[in-house]
């Protein structure tokens, strides 16, 4: 009977070597496994995104039926003219409200249209908006920053108003929307100095784009650098180096022409003032850009052509002025009919930015 028990005990046992081999065996299988859970989450999160992408272009033609323009993005400090005062005279920027709405920027503009009507009429800097954030990315969808720890506007910086509150992973096309302070001669540009007679504003109609809605890129994913993930909000960050960059993640409450670099993509000569140069420009896309009034100022054009490369997030990345994605395969936009399509990261600048250009009659049908 002890023979028989001894041998059973043999037969169920597990020798050291068929323990090393079982345990190679699942942690091949895990190894198989977690890229696979990976791209299903990938995937959903893509989904996700480009759900967020068609409500805000549904959200930018419901504010055109309304309003009979696009959003724009504002002017600086939500001034009436360039460099007057804040609305109500002395003291900091006011923060985001509907009677500010001409200055404010263009992710306020569509609040109402996102279901957040209660924080349009009544703004906080403690609400994420959830359309506004790509799942792939995380974060808390606030700025680190909480209104009130900054300095002045007064004593020389800007207002915390346009370091805090709510941000935005998405950004809309420049040279569709402009800001309210653009250098196009064919809008007002307004009163420099003297009582404020009104707001400057860029009015594009969805008529206006004769490239055709189907073929212009309305809003995308901004491009970021994997180390801002968990630290949104303007500033800086630590590269691998050590060295610092700039996050170029303001808030939605930032607006105009200070934030259009940043809160907008593919800004141009039209759209930001620095930008632009005397016409004519003879070397295309590179010191012009077709359907502007003016060409690329001289000191841009070695960086300009830069910012038309589409890039997926990556650690050290300089996101200024580019569009990209957490994505592995392209980059998701959503076009001015309210279509969403992914394009590639290798795709060419010939290709790429006929579909920014709304009127530029270089239109690339992909």
């Amino acid at each position: 009977m002890r023979c028989s028990l001894s041998a059973r005990s043999r037969r169920i046992g597990f020798t050291l070597i068929e323990l090393l081999v079982v345990i190679a065996i699942i942690a091949i299988l895990i190894a198989l496994l977690v890229p696979a859970v990976q791209k299903v989450r990938e995937s959903a999160a893509r989904a996700q995104s480009t759900n967020n992408l068609k409500q805000l272009a549904l959200a930018m033609h419901n504010h055109h039926d309304a309003k009979k323009i696009l959003p724009y993005n504002g002017t600086d400090q939500y001034t009436c003219w360039n460099w007057g005062p804040p609305w109500g005279g002395a003291g900091g920027q006011p923060i985001p409200a509907p009677k500010l709405v001409q200055g404010c920027g263009w992710a306020y503009q569509l609040l109402p249209y996102i279901e957040q009507d209660g924080l349009y009429k009544s703004w906080n800097f403690d609400t994420p908006i959830k359309t506004l954030m790509d799942p792939q990315r995380g974060g808390t969808g606030l700025a680190a920053v909480p209104y009130g720890n900054n300095l002045t506007w007064q004593t020389g910086a800007r207002d915390g108003v346009a370091d805090s509150g709510p941000v935005s992973d998405y950004a809309p096309n420049a040279m569709v929307i402009g800001s309210g302070m653009n250098t196009d001669s064919s809008f007002n540009y307004g009163p420099w100095s003297g009582p404020a007679q009104g707001w400057s504003m860029f009015r594009r109609r969805l008529i206006q784009i004769t490239d055709g809605t189907s073929n212009t890129i309305l809003i995308g994913i901004k491009a970021m650098a994997t180390q801002t993930y968990n630290r949104r909000g303007p500033g800086q960050f630590t590269m691998s180096n050590g060295a610092t960059r700039d996050t170029n993640d303001p808030p939605i409450s930032a607006a105009g022409i200070w934030a259009a670099e940043m809160a907008m993509r593919a800004n141009c000569p039209d759209t930001v003032n620095w930008y632009a140069g005397a016409n004519p420009g003879n070397v295309l896309y590179t010191d012009y850009i077709p359907g502007n009034t003016y060409k690329v100022n001289t000191g841009w054009t070695s960086w300009y052509g830069s910012t038309f490369v589409l890039v997926k997030d990556a650690p050290d990345l300089d996101s200024w002025n580019r569009y990209g994605s957490p994505y592995s395969g392209g980059c998701l936009f959503a076009m001015c009919d309210g279509s969403v399509k992914m394009v590639d990261y290798s795709v060419s600048r010939d290709v790429y930015i006929p579909m920014l250009t709304p009127l530029g009659g270089d239109i690339t049908v992909n």
